[in-house]
């Protein structure tokens, strides 16, 4: 069939159903598992990185679940345990530098329908960010940490303020509360380190509709009792304005997810959870575009600007995980208050496969509800292989809904992700996808290729 012919309404519908299914599809495994979650005690396992880079040393897999504060408000890779050139102790305060850089480059294939539509494209590289991380303790503040973090971007070549704030651990809210800049808790994969996400960029929808970070206050909780982990986050930036692409003033975010199967022996876990979001466009102006998972593309869907005083936005997700494979699926479902327009409802989401192929498992966090990094068994840089990571994606994005026309768009990729340590990680990728807007469908072919640092 032509890609520039007339759009195949079926096909996008198609698309669309197979990712909406895929929440009670990638649930069916767990059925038959052990309903009781342990209350996790982990002296059995050893988590540090230098277990995971032993080189010729027994590996010793890492615990499925960890509860500990840490594990969630990481901006890199984790520290070792032994301090190093980068640490500080302090009587008064302790502190840990952390550096981070990521390094893409993408070719590109297109028809002449895509060619109509966003220009001829040409092979670019380009640095994604670069990171500098601090944090550490007041050791006379035994339930405060602090974070500071600072973003180089490469598309405005310009400093940002990235997480940075306070974290108070409240038993008596069964969590701990951010008060500062961090995320909002939208969304599994949007908590998730940039640096850890399966593949290389989130799912379109997840850039079109929700920042990076925030301003403002957010609980994270977890009952073990009731198998519940949640974030709770009032933001504020009438004044601050973070600079973080999509711009909001105020936002209101809850997220709840249940943790209904758990078997550390067998290494599962299923994970099902609902965000929930309100949001008031910076001077009541709303714009919802995306890259193609390409950061060295341009945008393919765009609104572009348009009035609109808030927004309303629900996503369910579910993830589950059974030794070395995780199936995940997050769906995103944005209506925009804008008559003039006539309030129009933007949607999208993915649904994908990761197979750690060396054995290894991605350790879940209960403080935020999110997976951590990859830990590999031996590191390429002790005579070992690393850990290798086959991924199989498919991500659509619909932001076409009356007057507004931003393109709808699908992309499916196998990727592959080499851990060459837990602090080098390099990533091949290609991708397959049809853009239908301005009248017109055209489709690209994605080659791209990304190296990542982090300390």
């Amino acid at each position: 069939m032509s890609i520039d012919g007339r759009p195949d309404r079926r096909r996008a519908r198609l698309v669309c159903l197979l990712l909406a299914t895929a929440l009670p599809l990638a649930a069916g495994p767990a059925r038959g598992e052990p309903a009781p979650i342990p209350s996790p005690k982990y002296s059995l396992f050893d988590d540090s990185i230098e277990a995971a880079e032993s080189g010729g040393e027994p590996y010793v897999a890492a615990p499925l679940v960890d509860d500990s504060v840490e594990a969630s408000e990481q901006n890199a890779a984790p520290p070792p345990k032994e301090k190093g050139w980068n640490d500080y102790d302090g009587e008064y305060v302790t502190a840990h530098l952390g550096l981070a850089v990521m390094f893409e480059g993408a070719a590109f294939k297109q028809s002449e329908g895509a060619k109509a539509q966003i220009g001829e494209l040409v092979p670019a590289y380009k640095w994604r960010d670069a990171r500098i991380t601090l944090s550490g303790t007041f050791p006379k503040l035994k339930n405060v940490i602090w974070k500071a973090g600072f973003m180089y971007d490469g598309p405005s070549d310009d400093w940002f303020v990235r997480e940075s704030g306070l974290i108070v651990t409240v038993p008596k809210l069964s969590g701990h509360l951010f008060i500062g800049r961090t995320k909002e808790g939208f969304s599994l994969a949007k908590q998730m380190i940039g640096y850890a996400v399966w593949g290389l960029e989130r799912q379109p929808m997840n850039d079109a509709t929700i920042p990076v970070m925030a301003d403002g206050i957010r609980w994270m909780g977890y009952a073990p009792r009731r198998h519940l982990v949640w974030n709770l986050g009032l933001f504020n930036e009438k004044f601050s304005q973070s600079r973080h692409f999509p711009y909001y003033d105020r936002q209101a975010v809850a997220r709840i997810a249940w943790l209904p199967w758990f078997s550390e022996e067998k290494g599962s876990l299923l994970h099902v959870g609902v965000s929930l979001r309100y949001a008031e466009p910076q001077d009541g102006k709303l714009q919802a575009r995306a890259r193609p998972e390409v950061f060295p593309a341009p945008f393919f869907v765009d609104t572009g600007v348009f009035a609109s005083d808030h927004t309303r936005m629900i996503a369910p997700e579910v993830y589950y995980e059974r030794g070395s494979w995780i199936v995940g699926s997050e769906y995103f479902f944005e209506q925009a208050s804008a008559p003039e327009k006539g309030d129009p409802l933007f949607h999208g989401g993915e649904v994908f496969v990761s197979w750690l192929a060396t054995g290894e498992t991605r350790k879940y966090s209960t403080k935020g509800g999110i997976f951590g990094f990859v830990q590999p068994r031996t590191s390429v840089f002790n005579a070992g292989r690393g850990a290798i990571e086959p991924i199989l994606k498919l991500t659509y994005i619909d932001l076409t809904d009356g007057p507004i026309q931003g393109g709808k768009m699908w992309r499916i990729s196998p990727m592959l992700a080499w851990h060459l340590s837990a602090a080098w990680r390099w990533s091949f990728a290609y991708g397959y996808g049809e853009l239908d807007r301005f009248g017109r469908r055209g489709a690209t072919q994605f080659l791209q290729s990304r190296i990542q640092v982090q300390f």
